[in-house]
């Protein structure tokens, strides 16, 4: 499998949230699982969502889902640190875009993973993929609704 390198401008991370490993995401050598990784992505995302008003799903019956993730380790994590997750959105197109995190060690400054989670807008009424409306693309990208 070929190895592509995430990369992340600065300035796309708008959102910061903290989150301790707990004993339950570790395997038997004490350090973090892909499992938990993927979970502790998810948290993350949904709490950036939250924070931007945006609901898993809305009253239209519409919701942003992941379809891919791209994760890149590149050190291992054990139980009790501290990480900052650093969460930001690359350009939305139509119905979709790319939500990016950075995790590093809170006390070293570390990177030890980058995260891409591409979404798409989905309507589960209409069981298939949708256009983003006007307020989540505000949401996600306010600086571009500005005058």
């Amino acid at each position: 499998m070929s190895k592509q390198e995430l990369v992340f401008d600065d300035n796309l991370f708008v959102f910061e949230t903290v989150m301790r490993v707990r004993h339950t995401e570790i395997d038997l050598e004490q350090h973090v699982t892909i499992e938990s990784m993927t979970a502790l992505l998810s948290e993350a995302r949904l709490r950036f969502l939250y924070a931007r008003g945006i609901k898993e799903v809305n009253a239209d019956r519409q919701g942003l889902i992941i379809d891919k993730l791209q994760l890149d380790i590149m050190s291992r994590i054990r139980v009790r640190e501290e990480l900052l997750f650093e969460v930001g959105v690359e350009p939305v197109y139509d119905n979709g875009g790319s939500i990016v995190i950075k995790i590093t060690r809170m006390h070293t400054g570390e990177v030890v993973a980058k995260a891409r989670q591409h979404f798409r807008n989905y309507d589960f009424n209409l069981d298939k993929v949708t256009k983003l409306d006007k307020s989540t693309k505000e949401a996600l990208y306010p600086h571009l609704f500005r005058l």
